[in-house]
C-alpha cells in the first residue's frame, strides 16, 4: 500500500529537485530520532509477536454475454462501504495502486506463532475471500481474483468502470450478512451447492441476464489521455485516484528521462509468430515489453509482517529471512502471463522491478562513478544484522555511493556502521512524492519524511521501525517477495510455512546466512519456468550449528549470537533443489529445513489436530518441490494449453482469459482441495479417476472433484 498521508496537492518534479536536500537531510533526522526514542526498546515474547499479513486481489467485471473479464478500474469506491459494513469485521480493505486492486489486511493482528492459529488460516482466508466477493457481487457480475498478475492488463480495453455503482452505493441500505455469522465450514457447503446448480443448463441464459442488469456505460478509458505514464497500453485512469499513485508513476518516468522499459522472455511455442523486425509496441521480439508502472504495481501479492522483541531483533531476522526469500518466491511461482502473452518466466517480481526503475541513464551505467546496480524494487542488496553470523565477506556486492553527510550523522547519533549504511543506502534514491503542504514539518512530531524514503525503497525483505514516536508498534520485518496464491489453502500453507519460519529463527540455533551475491543469483533464478524443478539455488548445508541446535542464546546476546560457547561457523554452501533444501540431503550430511520444522511442531504443547493441519500444509509444499503437485504458474499454463482456443501461439485471447478467471473463482467457491487441483503423474491419475481425462484443467465448477 505504501505511505498514503497528504498534505495537499503533491509537488511537481521540477520543485521536487529544488527541495530534495532538505527533505532527505530531514528524513535522516526523523530516524535518528526513532532510533533514540526505540532503540533500547525490548518487549516480552507474550507481548512482541505480533504479525499480520496482506492479500492483494484484482476486482474483476465479468460480461457473461460477451464471455469477457475486465478489471473494474473503479472498485475503490467500494473499499469504504465494505468496511463500514458487517463484512468489514471479516478484513479491512485499504488502496493499492490500481483502481481495481483490492489490499486485505485482518482488522487485528494475529498474537503469537502458536499451531492452533496456523491450523485456521485456510478458514481465515476462505472467509475473507468469501465476504469480499459477496460483497461485489451485490453490484452486479463482480467477483475477486487470487490470479496474481491479470493476464490481459495492457491489451485492448482491458478495464471498465461502473458509474453507476455511485447510484448504488447511496441505495445500500443493509450489507450481506459475513460469512463469520454463519461460520467456514457452512458457508463453504453452500458455495459448493452453488457450484453445483450454476452447472444447470441454463447458466449461460441467466449469466447473460445478470450482466445486462449491470451494463456498464461505454469506456471513457484511452491511452491518449496518459499523462502519468505515457504508456501505449495501459489507462492511467485505471490508476487509484489517491494522488500517491498516479504522482509516482510521472515522477519515475520523469526522472527516469523516458518511460520504464519491461522486458520478460515469451514462451515461444509451436506457432509463435515474432515480429521480423522491431516495432513501436514491439520493440524486442522474442520478449514480452511493457511500458509502465501499473504491469508492475498492478500484479497482486501476499506479504507478511512481523514484530520483533528489538530492534536487533528485527535487524537478525531480516537477514535470515533475507536468505529464505529466492527459496520460498519459487515455491510461490504463480504469474506465468503478462500483456495477453504467456511469458518463460513463472514469477511477478521482476516485472514489478522493472516497472519502478527510476534510475537515470548515468545511473544505470556500469561504468559511471554514480551507478545504482539495482532498481528501487529489488532483492535486497546487504544484511544489517550486527549477529555473529553476518560476517564481513557476506556483503559481497558492489557498496552503493551513499552520501558521507547521512553515515556522520548517524553514526554521531549512536546508530552502528552496518545500520547506518542501510539507512544512508534508502537516501541514495530521490523522493517521488512530496506534498506542497508537507514540506516544513516538526521532526518531533512525525516520520512522514523518513517513510517517504522507507516505503518508496521496496526490497524483497523491508526492516521497519515502529511508525511513529507515539507508537506501540514495535520493530519489525516485512517478508515481501512471493506472489499471490491462486486458493485460499496455498495462501494459507505459504503464511504458515512462513510464520513457522519465524518462529524457527526465534527458538533454534540455525543460520542460513550465504553471500548476497548468491541470494541474489539465487532470486533470479527463482523466475525461471518451473524454476522449482528446473533450477538448483545456492543453500547453506551447515544450518545447525552442535547437537544443541533446539535452543539458542539470541536473548541473553541481545540478538548479537545464538551460542555462548561456539563461535559461528563460516558458510559450506552447495547448489540444491528445492525439495533438497526443503526436505533435507543425507549424501551432504544437510538436515533439510522441514525436519526442523517438525521437530519444532513436536515440541509444542497444541491439539494433535492442529498439528496434522500444519503437517499437511507441509507436505503439499514438499510435495510441490517434489514434483508432484504443480505450481500455480504451471497450473496456469497446462490450463492455457488444453483450452480448446488456443493457438499454440503464446497469445491468451478474451476468451481463454474469462474462462481461466472464471475457472480459478469456482475453485475457490467450490472448496477445491489444489492437492487434487495440482496432481500430476500418479497423482495425476488419482485425479482422472474421479474427474475423467482432463477434467482437472478444462470444467469449470471442479464440483465434480468433491
Amino acid at each position: 500500500m505504501g505511505y498514503l498521508k497528504t498534505a495537499g496537492a503533491p509537488v511537481s518534479f521540477e520543485t521536487l529537485q529544488k527541495i530534495k536536500a532538505y527533505i532527505k537531510k530531514h528524513g535522516i533526522i526523523q530516524f535518528i530520532n526513532l532510533f533514540h526514542h526505540y532503540r533500547s526498546q525490548f518487549l516480552p515474547a507474550t507481548e512482541s509477536y505480533k504479525w499480520g499479513d496482506e492479500t492483494e486481489h484484482h476486482a474483476i467485471y465479468y460480461d457473461h454475454s460477451a464471455q469477457e473479464a475486465k478489471v473494474l478500474a473503479n472498485a475503490e469506491e467500494l473499499m469504504t462501504p465494505f468496511n463500514e459494513s458487517k463484512d468489514g469485521a471479516v478484513a479491512h480493505l485499504q488502496p493499492e495502486y490500481g483502481g481495481w486492486m483490492l489490499e486485505a489486511i485482518s482488522n487485528e493482528p494475529f498474537v503469537g506463532h502458536s499451531l492452533s492459529t496456523l491450523a485456521q488460516l485456510d478458514s481465515y482466508y476462505r472467509k475473507r475471500r468469501v465476504a469480499i466477493s459477496q460483497f461485489l457481487s451485490s453490484f452486479g457480475p463482480l467477483s475477486i481474483s487470487n490470479i496474481p498478475s491479470f493476464p490481459l492488463l495492457g491489451t485492448g480495453d482491458y478495464a471498465i468502470r461502473l458509474p453507476q455503482l455511485h447510484a448504488e452505493l447511496a441505495k445500500l441500505q443493509s450489507p450481506l450478512p459475513s460469512p463469520s455469522e454463519h461460520g467456514g465450514e457452512s458457508k463453504v457447503e453452500e458455495e459448493k451447492k452453488e457450484e453445483v446448480e450454476r452447472r444447470d443448463s441454463d447458466q449461460a441464459q441467466e449469466e447473460a441476464k445478470s450482466s445486462a442488469t449491470s451494463t456498464p456505460e461505454k469506456p471513457t478509458m484511452s491511452v491518449d489521455d496518459n499523462r502519468h505514464s505515457t504508456s501505449l497500453f495501459t489507462f492511467d485512469a485505471a490508476i487509484n485516484s489517491h494522488p500517491r499513485f498516479p504522482t509516482l508513476s510521472r515522477h519515475i518516468r520523469e526522472r527516469r528521462g523516458e518511460k520504464v522499459c519491461i522486458k520478460v522472455p515469451m514462451y515461444i511455442d509451436t506457432h509463435t509468430q515474432l515480429p521480423e523486425k522491431p516495432t513501436v509496441q514491439d520493440p524486442f521480439p522474442g520478449s514480452i515489453y511493457m511500458d509502465s508502472m501499473a504491469f508492475g504495481m498492478g500484479c497482486c501479492c501476499l506479504q507478511l509482517t512481523y514484530q520483533a522483541q528489538s530492534m536487533d531483533h528485527a535487524r537478525y531476522l531480516h537477514d535470515q529471512l533475507l536468505v529464505l526469500g529466492p527459496i520460498l518466491s519459487a515455491l510461490s511461482a504463480s504469474a506465468p502471463i503478462y500483456r495477453g502473452r504467456l511469458a518463460d518466466i513463472d514469477l511477478r517480481f521482476t516485472v514489478i522491478a522493472q516497472s519502478v526503475d527510476d534510475r537515470t541513464p548515468e545511473e544505470r551505467d556500469s561504468s559511471s562513478a554514480h551507478f545504482i546496480p539495482k532498481s528501487r524494487y529489488s532483492h535486497n542488496s546487504h544484511y544489517i544484522s550486527n549477529h555473529a553470523s553476518v560476517m564481513a565477506h557476506h556483503n559481497d556486492t558492489l557498496p552503493l555511493e551513499v552520501n558521507p553527510e547521512y553515515m556522520e550523522m548517524l553514526k554521531n547519533a549512536g546508530v552502528d556502521e552496518r545500520l547506518a549504511y542501510h539507512i544512508a543506502s534508502l537516501f541514495v534514491r530521490d523522493p517521488l512524492v512530496v506534498y506542497e503542504k508537507g514540506i516544513e514539518v516538526d521532526d518531533q512530531a512525525t516520520t512522514a519524511h523518513f517513510e517517504n524514503f522507507q516505503s518508496t525503497n521496496w526490497n524483497s525483505i523491508r526492516f521497519k521501525p515502529p511508525p511513529s514516536l507515539d507508537s506501540p508498534i514495535g520493530w519489525r520485518v516485512e517478508f515481501r517477495p512471493m506472489d499471490l496464491q491462486l486458493t485460499d489453502y496455498e495462501n494459507a500453507a505459504m503464511t504458515a510455512l512462513t510464520t513457522l519460519l519465524v518462529k524457527l529463527l526465534n527458538k533454534f540455533n540455525v543460520n542460513f546466512i550465504i553471500p548476497i551475491s548468491m541470494g541474489d543469483e539465487n532470486m533470479e533464478r527463482a523466475h525461471t519456468r518451473d524454476a522449482i524443478h528446473r533450477e538448483k539455488f545456492h543453500f547453506r548445508k551447515n544450518i545447525i550449528d552442535g547437537p544443541d541446535y533446539a535452543k539458542n542464546s539470541l536473548e541473553k546476546t541481545g540478538f548479537l549470537a545464538s551460542n555462548l560457547e561456539r563461535t559461528a561457523e563460516k558458510e559450506d554452501v552447495e547448489e540444491m533443489t528445492l525439495a533438497e533444501i526443503l526436505e533435507g540431503k543425507s549424501a551432504s550430511g544437510y538436515k533439510g529445513i522441514f525436519p526442523l520444522l517438525e521437530e519444532l511442531i513436536n515440541a509444542e504443547a497444541a491439539p494433535e489436530t492442529d498439528k496434522e493441519r500444519v503437517r499437511g500444509y507441509l507436505r503439499f509444499l514438499a510435495g510441490r518441490a517434489r514434483g508432484e503437485y504443480r505450481t500455480g504458474a504451471k497450473y496456469i499454463r497446462d490450463y492455457v494449453m488444453a483450452h480448446p482456443e488456443y493457438r499454440h501461439d503464446s497469445v491468451i485471447t478474451p476468451k481463454i482469459n474469462y474462462d481461466l478467471l472464471r475457472h480459478l473463482e469456482s475453485v475457490n467457491a467450490a472448496g477445491v482441495d489444489p492437492r487434487v487441483l495440482y496432481a500430476v503423474g500418479e497423482f495425476k491419475a488419482e485425479t482422472e479417476a474421479r474427474c475423467g481425462p482432463l477434467k482437472a484443467e478444462t470444467c469449470i465448477s471442479m464440483a465434480c472433484c468433491q
